[in-house]
């Protein structure tokens, strides 16, 4: 095996390149330089080579990824590495690097090293590409490795950790972290067999409205009383989020400040979208500065309510329905935001408004599903939909006891700093689709435009 120095070296141009091809890679061009920290390295077949990468783009950006490989001897041809071209580092003296947790016998050495008190036999991992990287374990555990890290702890581990603790009983149960100077690294928690995605759910239910042409509230998949439910725990959600970390007034001005900053995140230059280069404007046709002044008349509210720790990107994506009812997943916040963004305090209503949103969202893709030429009682019974659910999750939130006391005290505030919330997660959702699927950019904008006229 290679001295530690000489490895880490020749791997760091193969990792310059490795990079940019996945999904948790938040540049948009190829870094310019790469520095590597070892965190592991253990000798054997196959090698284990655990790095922090410390990578550095051409405007002199900084952003620091976790990256665990595993050696074998070239050539390797073993199966789970056949059409994974992605996963693949390179070669470095003889030997074939790749990501460790696509290899079933070094996940469980990962596994070793994150849960020491838990054991496997068999690791499955999840090859869905997102912003961090997961494998089962003996369909009993599930390890979540954090891919970009930031100097401060995840919010995913400390607020899962600590409703945990506190007996709140809508989070998954976590039996392990791993931590580095500081860091989270990774996390090991119970898996849940069995368990469906709201997503999919909302999904199901669409289909079947879709399919029959029947009013929502009579549809055979009626997702009415989900929603309310889920209402409910969003409810307890926040309760027990005031309760763990505390509450504060509401700061309307700083909301206002935050919207700014996300407004002027919006590109103003061209996009690919498919193999053609569209102009943004062309593609969305927004009118920033009406969205500007929107926002700024929505949260000049008399009664603000409370501001408090909150999801950050609460929507259907990240509930599981379970043998124990709604569990609510993934506490890092909306990944395109700065970290210091993420881990502010907000009022409630922004959680409230990122599962509205994920309404419309899961509207418009079962229409899409059914191609391009649609009749309007189609689009008539999705929008049906898209409202009961809204309406049924709202009475739900408002069911529970206790959770008017963080929210504005009249209706009329609560609409209001709701539909700004609203408005902002939309132009949230602006810029990540320009930048990850531009496609699919109309369903948000479509809704920054309809707020708009509403407002107007």
């Amino acid at each position: 095996m290679p001295r530690l120095d000489d490895l880490a070296e020749k791997l760091a141009p193969l990792l310059g390149s490795f990079l940019p091809r996945q999904r948790w890679f938040a540049g948009h061009e190829p870094p310019t330089s790469v520095s590597l920290t070892t965190l592991d390295l253990r000798d054997g077949d196959p090698i284990l080579a655990w790095f922090l990468v410390d990578a550095v783009d051409a405007a002199g950006g900084r952003a620091t990824y976790q990256v665990v490989l595993g050696g074998r001897p070239a050539p390797c041809e073993l199966e789970f590495l056949h059409g994974k071209d992605r996963v693949t580092v390179g070669e470095v003296d003889g030997t074939v690097y790749y990501d460790a947790l696509v290899d079933p016998e070094l996940a469980l050495t990962v596994l070793d090293k994150v849960a020491p008190d838990e054991s496997a036999e068999v690791a499955r991992p999840l090859l869905v590409e997102q912003s961090n990287t997961s494998v089962v374990y003996d369909e009993r555990l599930i390890l979540k490795m954090f891919r970009r890290l930031r100097a401060e702890p995840n919010p995913d581990v400390e607020i899962t950790e600590v409703l945990g603790e506190q007996g709140f009983p809508h989070v998954v149960p976590q039996y392990a972290a791993l931590r580095y100077e500081g860091v989270d690294l990774a996390v090991v928690r119970q898996y849940m067999l069995g368990s469906t995605g709201a997503w999919e759910l909302a999904h199901t239910s669409l289909r079947d409205l879709l399919g029959t042409r029947m009013p929502p509230e009579e549809a055979g998949a009626d997702f009415g009383p989900e929603a309310f439910t889920l209402g409910e725990v969003t409810a307890r959600l926040h309760l027990a989020l005031a309760e763990a970390f505390g509450t504060a007034p509401g700061e309307p001005a700083l909301w206002l400040e935050s919207f700014r900053a996300q407004l002027a995140r919006v590109p103003q230059g061209p996009v690919e979208v498919g193999d053609e280069v569209v102009g943004v404007r062309d593609l969305i046709d927004l009118d920033l500065a009406a969205v500007e002044a929107a926002l700024a008349a929505l949260v000049a509210v008399g009664d603000p309510g409370s501001q408090l720790r909150i999801h950050g990107d609460l929507h259907l994506g990240q509930c599981l329905m379970s043998d124990r009812g709604w569990l609510v997943i993934d506490f890092e916040g909306e990944p395109v935001r700065p970290s210091g963004e993420r881990l502010a305090t907000s009022s409630p209503l922004r959680d409230v408004a990122g599962m509205v949103r994920s309404f419309h969202y899961a509207s418009r893709t079962a229409l899409a599903e059914r191609g391009r030429d649609l009749d309007p009682e189609l689009v008539d019974l999705a929008g049906a939909w898209e409202a009961r659910a809204t309406d049924a999750y709202l009475a739900g939130y408002q069911h529970v006891e206790g959770i008017d006391a963080l929210l504005p005290a009249t209706k009329d505030d609560r609409d209001r700093v709701r539909r700004a919330f609203e408005l902002d997660k939309a132009v949230y959702e602006v810029i990540y689709e320009l930048a990850h699927r531009p496609d699919w950019v109309d369903i948000p904008a479509s809704a920054v435009r309809r707020m708009l006229a509403l407002a107007g």
